[in-house]
């Protein structure tokens, strides 16, 4: 994958400015204007800047994750403190190297209310595309991390238009969560949630992150996440969203684990040909996690497409598959992105 040479150019210069910030811990007072009401419990957020130093994150050409989490979260950070009654910290303003203990820590010596780290993917193989939040797998830290997730994913994906790969858990073989920080947060007693924007190694992602704008407004969507979680009002933006609706899950009193097996069907219900393109029903169910994508093979499973969209709620969405080949293989990929494969259905003639 080519990206701009912006890369190169544009970020450097802006992570050189946020380089010097005396302390790698921005605790910034409120914006102007800001009034915190009589009475009223300010509230402490702290956002995590992944990776930093020698840890440099996922990489591809011309850029390093370090580097673009350091922007999203200078742009989230400036967007929160347009709201009243609110208090944010990062855990880094510059290129400075913290452990997975570390990061958490300075939210619990803030006595912060909740600890976001953001994150840019990267897997492989790189078929992957969309947004996900990572988030603790039991108690009151998963209730109100989920909720605060989805509203963060409903900007990113609903507004911004990044596919949704949904929150998650992720639990260790200690059955302990998985991902260091946000282990260590639970330990201190905090909600946290590792935010992961988009596929860096994905053509399908690159329109959403390919120019330092759309990662600063990047940082400003998870911004208006948290806020509308927080019920927090802006005089500044004339918002208030003291009445937005959550999604309200129960506390979990066990962990709850990720899905560890395929879906349980992947079937090729129908398929026609029809002026030079396939109409395709297909099946794919998963109790646990929903299908979340598909792809497919018109050559018997020799070869693949890249992976599409689950566009339906359902068990079952009508798809056109370019091509006009006799045969249909299908695959149907989960939440955790585990595989099953359908029979191979032969291609009937249609009408056109």
């Amino acid at each position: 994958m080519k990206l701009r040479k912006w890369m190169a150019a544009g970020l450097i210069s802006v992570v050189l400015a946020a380089a010097s910030v005396p302390s790698y811990i921005a605790s910034a007072a409120p914006a102007d204007g800001v009034e915190v009401s009589e009475g009223k419990k300010e509230i402490v957020l702290v956002i995590d800047p992944g990776h930093g130093g020698s840890n440099t994150g996922g990489q591809i050409p011309g850029l390093m994750e370090k580097d673009i989490t350091l922007i999203t979260a200078l742009a989230m950070k400036e967007e929160l403190e347009k709201y009243e009654g609110i208090r944010v910290i990062l855990t880094r303003s510059g290129d400075e190297e913290l452990s997975l203990y570390d990061r958490p820590k300075i939210a619990k010596d803030a006595g912060a209310d909740l600890f976001i780290s953001l994150h840019y993917n990267k897997a492989v193989p790189n078929r992957l595309y969309g947004a996900e939040v990572w988030i603790p797998s039991l108690g009151e830290n998963y209730a109100r991390a989920y909720a605060c997730g989805d509203l963060i994913l409903n900007e990113l994906c609903d507004g911004y238009g990044l596919y949704r790969r949904g929150v998650k858990t992720k639990v260790g073989s200690s059955g302990k969560d998985y991902y260091g920080v946000i282990k260590y947060a639970s330990e201190f007693g905090i909600p946290s949630m590792i935010v992961e924007h988009c596929h860096l190694d994905n053509e399908e992602d690159v329109p959403f992150f390919n120019s330092p704008e759309k990662l600063v407004m990047l940082g400003k969507l998870d911004a208006t996440g948290v806020a509308k979680y927080f019920g927090l009002s802006s005089k500044l933006l004339g918002v208030d969203y003291s009445h937005v609706a959550k999604t309200n899950v129960a506390p979990p009193l066990t962990p709850v684990v990720q899905d560890i097996t395929p879906p349980e069907t992947a079937a090729v219900v129908s398929a026609s040909l029809e002026n030079g393109q396939i109409r395709a029903v297909l099946q794919g169910s998963d109790r646990q996690s929903g299908i979340y994508y598909y792809d497919y093979s018109l050559d018997g499973g020799l070869s693949w497409s890249p992976l599409q969209r689950w566009d339906s709620v359902e068990t079952t969405d009508t798809v056109t598959i370019p091509g006009s080949a006799q045969t249909l293989t299908i695959r149907v990929y989960n939440q955790y992105d585990l595989a099953a494969q359908s029979l191979t259905a032969a291609v009937s003639k249609g009408s056109g």
